[in-house]
């Protein structure tokens, strides 16, 4: 939850910075990761003492996924905000995901999620619904189908993300498994944006120091200390869906921040949203301290995700 709220101040963080609005979207994706993945990684050498070699004992199969479900979340993200718009994106990129999980759990498992699991996901799908209900816009043709296919292969991206990261903190420290998957996530980005924007500017040409200052900042605290604290989240959850409920508190907070920075006042549906999906996390909280306290009871067909 408190990658989640990180993340959660991408967006007012952007606001305050009225120039970043001249840079294109997924180059300030690629610069995210491209700062906080080798600044992870200089921590990981000079603070824990960990040699740069300890990626090499990662299972290559699953960096590969954590790094092409963070490349690929990062283009269609910010593709789905120019299409659908930042309400309707947020949404499905938000909403998605724990569906998409415990779709995948009742397919390949044999027995059911927690309940209290079942009941925050309910009441964060309900909250989330509060807040596109008031300002989701559909056009004179409907949603754009090309921006609703990006946002959900953005949520299967991210839900391939969670999955490899339970899976690589099982063997490897968070700091660890988010530097090499960030680096490598960035190096796949970059490759990306030459083949498919061989004539984009680069991001030094454009920058002032409000703009680089903006840069540093979501490199640095939405992207690496959120993605450490997100690994490190996963590797304590009993599934990699429980993790997917939790990040659901994001759209409340980056709410709450924008009414407190940007002066925007919250309208009653997204206050609505805001007590139903905090009311999820609260439940969700509840039912993990009684699944701690009782290990007999089941853990959730969401574990399948990880086989």
């Amino acid at each position: 939850m408190a990658a989640a709220c990180l993340w959660g101040t991408v967006g007012v963080s952007t606001r305050l910075v009225p120039s970043a609005a001249i840079l294109p979207q997924e180059e300030l994706g690629l610069a995210r990761l491209a700062i906080g993945g080798p600044a992870l990684l200089v921590l990981l050498v000079l603070v824990a003492r960990v040699p740069i070699s300890a990626i090499l004992r990662l299972e290559p199969f699953w960096l590969a996924s954590f790094a092409m479900g963070c490349a690929v979340f990062q283009v269609c993200l910010f593709q789905s905000f120019t299409l659908l718009g930042v309400t309707t994106t947020v949404f499905l990129t938000v909403c998605l995901p724990p569906l998409m999980g415990t779709a995948l759990g009742f397919l390949h498992g044999n027995r059911s999620p927690a309940k209290g699991a079942l009941l925050a996901l309910g009441l964060a799908v309900v909250g989330l619904g509060f807040f596109a209900a008031g300002s989701m816009t559909v056009g004179a043709d409907g949603l754009n189908p090309y921006g609703l296919v990006l946002a959900i292969i953005a949520s299967a991206a991210f839900v391939l993300m969670t999955s490899a990261a339970r899976r690589l903190t099982q063997s490897a420290g968070p700091l660890l498994v988010a530097g090499a998957g960030l680096t490598l996530a960035a190096l796949i980005l970059l490759v990306m944006l030459h083949l498919f924007r061989p004539d984009q500017a680069p991001i030094g040409a454009m920058a002032g120091w409000d703009l680089a200052g903006l840069v540093f900042y979501l490199g640095l605290g939405p992207t690496a200390l959120a993605y450490v604290l997100f690994c490190a989240g996963m590797a304590r959850c009993r599934s990699a869906n429980l993790g997917l409920v939790a990040s659901m508190v994001e759209p409340a907070f980056a709410a709450l921040l924008a009414w407190f920075l940007l002066n925007e006042r919250l309208t009653p549906t997204e206050v609505l949203g805001c007590g139903f999906v905090m009311a999820a996390m609260l439940t969700l909280w509840e039912s993990e301290r009684r699944l701690k306290a009782d290990p007999a009871q089941p853990l959730g067909a969401a574990n399948r995700l990880e086989a």
